[in-house]
């Protein structure tokens, strides 16, 4: 009996390995693009992630098991200017000449500290590279998606078009949802750890103060200051991804007589969780 269920099991490894070696492997930077190309491509595609759950984007590094991955890849879908793909993008190409390598956000308004004009074009600074927290991003996003995929699989057009159409009409809805949310908020300014939703403050009209600058920890004087504007804008919760310490953040909160609350703003389940985080901000604002 032992004997049949152990043949069983290996047959059953061996089919779901032949079906997943049958698909185009499709890389891609973070969690919440998963979502986005599953939407566009259904299960054209065997899609891996390249920063894993709770490692921070600014800061990660290639195992040398995703050296191979990435080598078997058909293609990379970059997200933009995180930490990781700016540190990391050059390397990947160049040691892989066959992958094709598509940069998903082309068309960003991007957020940035520093806006340089040189006659014809600009050049910005410190950008902000959290687009994914904003829906209309997103849908610029899902466009150089679908192209991307067009192009690996020309046959499959029309149906990643549909698919693309319906997406963008269920951004629209969360669009629509979050306006609803944040509607009736008189407190409109929120306290973070890492500046994580920057874009999503722009699109709603909210305003984000951050504890952490640049990926710097607060110097004492911009602590100090950082508590006094939280008392005088009612502030007691600071939100905090589950992928830094929380102990500066906790400081934080016991200077303000309040509280820390986590956010996960790279989990795959893109449009609950942006749902999830606009509850508990207006939950915060009270």
């Amino acid at each position: 009996m032992r004997k049949l269920l152990a043949i069983v099991l290996i047959f059953t490894l061996a089919c779901t390995s032949q079906k997943n070696g049958s698909k185009p492997i499709l890389m891609v930077s973070i969690r919440p693009q998963k979502h986005f190309v599953e939407k566009i491509a259904g299960d054209s595609f065997h899609i891996e992630v390249i920063i894993p759950p709770g490692t921070s984007p600014a800061t990660y590094s290639l195992l040398p098991s995703q050296m191979k991955q990435l080598a078997e890849a058909k293609a990379w879908l970059r997200i933009g200017r995180i930490g990781f793909e700016e540190a990391w993008h050059e390397k990947i190409e160049d040691g892989n000449p066959n992958l094709k390598v598509f940069n998903t956000s082309e068309s960003a308004d991007w957020i940035a500290a520093l806006r340089e004009e040189h006659g014809d074009h600009v050049h910005l600074g410190g950008i902000d590279p959290h687009l994914w927290m904003s829906p209309a991003e997103v849908k610029k996003i899902a466009e150089h998606t679908a192209d991307a995929l067009i192009e690996l699989q020309p046959e499959n057009k029309n149906v990643f078009l549909q698919n693309l159409t319906q997406f963008k009409k269920d951004i629209e809805q969360l669009d629509a949802d979050l306006k609803s949310k944040f509607a009736g908020v008189e407190n409109r300014t929120f306290l973070t750890f890492h500046p994580a939703l920057t874009y999503l403050a722009r699109d709603y009209g909210l305003e984000q103060m951050a504890l952490e600058i640049q990926g710097k920890e607060p110097s004492p004087r911009y602590l100090s200051e950082l508590v006094k504007q939280s008392r005088e804008k009612n502030i007691h919760v600071v939100f905090i991804q589950k992928e830094f310490d929380r102990e500066n953040a906790m400081q934080l909160a016991r200077d303000i007589d309040g509280e820390v609350v986590q956010i996960d703003p790279l989990n795959e389940e893109w449009e609950e969780q942006l749902l999830t985080i606009a509850d508990k901000i207006v939950e915060a604002s009270k």
